[in-house]
């Protein structure tokens, strides 16, 4: 990962880490008495600092589809996905 140390008036700023968490996990639905309830699908939760802390999450029925949500919802609040930044690796010829 690049990294870089910029010094203003003594405050050391980063440039190139990540400010954001993201997390898709199964979700098997809502708990109930007799256990989960409603349909099955993938949860999605983000934080995010950027002039604060911050907490979104969302709900999807598929891995893909929660991860692309999550990272829209990321880049609606201004925030910069890594992983959508990085240079894409040459393909092997296997």
């Amino acid at each position: 990962m690049w990294l870089s140390a910029l010094f203003q008036g003594g405050v050391v700023e980063m440039q190139g880490l990540k400010n954001y968490n993201l997390v898709v996990e199964p979700w098997l639905g809502n708990p109930g008495p007799q256990g989960p309830r409603g349909r099955r699908g993938y949860r999605w939760r983000v934080t995010w600092t950027l002039k604060g802390e911050f907490y979104a999450e969302g709900f999807e029925d598929t891995h893909a589809a929660a991860r692309a949500a999550a990272e829209a919802y990321l880049v609606g609040q201004g925030i910069e996905i890594m992983s959508l930044n990085r240079p894409r690796l040459p393909l092997s010829a296997d």
